[in-house]
């Protein structure tokens, strides 16, 4: 959708500001807004016309300010006036294809918006950029065969414009006609020569079709039409690759090599072919000279190694490979950021929080400014359990960056967890006070919480609701227990579907044996809201077996340690509830 979205915009910048090409000469559309040689059908009064281009001057001036749902309506009233005013029927039909309602996005509509457009490419055939435009369109909505039409026809007016080949040749891939398509690319690569983006796509056609002999021939036929080529070599070992012929492979990406012994795009290539023959030894060898490679730049290196090392993660390698493919990347960049980012995330993922603390605080000396950087040391500091330096440290973060709400996320996390529970509190309520003045604690009211309520965005309702929910575990830690249940119905009036504050809520009620069929209706809530969650799972099971419902209660808890165990989440209550439960249910 982005992409035909970025489309829509070059299309209304073309109409409005650009020019177009018609009867030889360029128009400025601008001002005369194609009002010199346009052709439609003569069914409407002169003053129904005039009107009619009066509106879609007025519609291509609010569109070139950007202005387009002002320029929309006038171009449907252009439509609207004089149907047969073709011009006003392609932008029209071309805006409504964006306009997202039920209604106009029902096949029905969207076929009859493409009707308005078409009857304009059809009457202005060497209108090479309408066609371009309702081609991609027609092939988006799933019309493959109009495409093919238009740009068929195009073509046979326009033989210069070759392009128009390529793209016949892409709506007959997609409509399955792999002889067209590859007849079609022949035509092509006659007038221009051949090319490694021509040859993919025939021989990404002969595969399909399971013509592996005619897809080698074509890698041999790239080879030989520029043989110093180590991208052809690449392709063809790509080819031998698909069919199964390792051999072949490891020959071409060597032929390859020897052509470009420096190039990164080599070396990667070999680097893929040892790691599915299981060569970690030569794996490393070609990762540690793609890294060296000047070809690529620190962006690729980065994409080239964290996705190495998140796979050696994956598959619980050998971690000291990793160590010293990241060390030749240190030596060669030791003060770029980015560096020392993915340095912190890579030690991260191997659950040495520590490092990733070290590494992430070099990033943040050499941009302090970049928010990210914070967010990653707080979250790195909150997991390494070390609470008081993620607060001590957002207090550094502030003297950089306006913090955002994720970053006050983090921060009210580690505040919770304090040990001082009035200090907690106290910047805990003062968070509160900062996102609303009326929900000072001291002096809120209910109808002041109401009134900042309907002011809140959605994350702002998350962010108050999260600081309520931790407000309600600081005072059940104070024990100060009917406080906490005034703080988690404040939590839940701000976003009640706030899984975290429904269950502390629901367990601290069966903790305590008060409402337990509330307890119940908000635990079953969270098991909705969030899957596979042993920590929501236990409570519910725990206010089953308070309940008396024994069984089921087991079952839940069965479950929950299942997942416990799958998570690597070594929680010793879960067991203490099992065990009840199942003394309960006679075991």
């Amino acid at each position: 959708m982005f992409r035909l979205y970025c489309i829509e915009l070059e299309f209304r910048d073309r109409l409005t500001i650009g020019v177009k090409r018609e009867r030889g000469l360029y128009i400025l559309i601008t001002g005369l807004l194609l009002l010199a040689g346009v052709a439609y059908a003569n069914s409407n009064s002169e003053e129904t016309r005039s009107k009619a281009r009066y509106y879609f001057m007025q519609g291509s001036v609010e569109a070139s300010s950007k202005n387009m749902p002002e320029a929309y309506e006038y171009f449907k009233r252009a439509y609207d006036l004089d149907p047969n005013y073709r011009d006003a029927a392609f932008t029209y039909g071309g805006q409504r294809l964006f306009i997202q309602t039920d209604t106009l996005q029902s096949n029905e509509e969207l076929k009859r918006s493409l009707e308005m457009m078409r009857e304009y490419v059809d009457s202005n055939p060497k209108d090479l950029y309408a066609t371009q435009m309702y081609g991609y369109l027609t092939t988006a909505l799933d019309t493959v065969e109009e495409s093919a039409r238009v740009y068929k026809a195009t073509y046979e007016l326009i033989p210069t414009e070759t392009q128009l080949l390529q793209q016949l040749a892409d709506s007959y891939m997609r409509l399955m006609k792999g002889k067209e398509a590859i007849s079609t690319l022949e035509k092509y690569e006659t007038i221009e020569g051949k090319s490694k983006e021509v040859s993919l796509k025939k021989i990404t056609i002969l595969l399909a079709e399971q013509d592996t002999l005619g897809a080698i021939a074509e890698a041999d036929a790239l080879v030989r039409s520029n043989p110093r080529d180590p991208y052809n070599m690449i392709l063809k070992g790509n080819v031998y690759e698909v069919v199964g012929l390792p051999d072949s492979v490891l020959k071409a990406y060597k032929e390859a090599e020897a052509l470009a012994p420096s190039n990164g795009a080599v070396k990667m290539s070999l680097a893929q072919y040892y790691r599915n023959t299981g060569d970690s030894v030569m794996l490393d060898n070609m990762m540690y000279e793609a890294l060296l490679s000047e070809e690529f730049e620190l962006e690729d290196k980065l994409g080239i190694l964290g996705d190495y090392l998140q796979k050696l993660i994956d598959e619980s390698g050998d971690k000291a490979r990793g160590d010293h493919l990241f060390s030749v990347l240190l030596e060669q960049y030791p003060y770029e950021p980015d560096v020392r980012e993915m340095s912190a995330r890579y030690a991260g993922a191997k659950g040495d929080y520590a490092s990733a603390a070290e590494a992430v605080r070099y990033a943040i000396d050499m941009d302090p400014s970049n928010e990210q950087y914070w967010l990653m040391l707080l979250s790195y500091e909150l997991t390494d359990s070390k609470y008081a330096d993620a607060v001590k440290d957002y207090e550094s973060a502030k003297e950089h960056v306006e913090p955002s709400l994720r970053l006050k996320n983090l921060y009210a996390a580690g505040v919770s967890m304090l040990e001082d529970t009035e200090e907690s509190q106290r910047r805990l309520e003062e968070l509160l006070k900062e996102t609303d003045e009326r929900l000072n604690p001291v002096s809120s009211t209910e109808s002041d919480r109401e009134a900042v309520r309907k002011g809140l965005t959605y994350d702002e309702l998350v962010w108050v609701s999260s600081l309520y929910c931790m407000l309600g575990d600081n005072q059940y830690k104070k024990g100060q227990v009917d406080k906490a249940y005034e703080e988690y119905d404040k939590s839940l009036f701000f976003f009640g579907d706030n899984a975290l504050a429904l269950n502390n809520y629901a367990y601290f009620l069966s903790e305590e044996g008060k409402d337990l069929e509330k307890a119940k209706k908000m635990s079953r809530r969270t098991l909705d809201l969030v899957e596979n969650n042993p920590t929501y799972l236990d409570t519910y099971a725990w206010i089953l077996y308070k309940l008396g419902d024994y069984r089921e209660a087991k079952e839940y808890m069965e479950l929950a340690l299942e997942l416990a165990e799958q998570q690597g989440d070594d929680n010793e209550e879960y067991q203490k509830h099992y065990e009840a439960i199942k003394e309960a249910v006679g075991e």
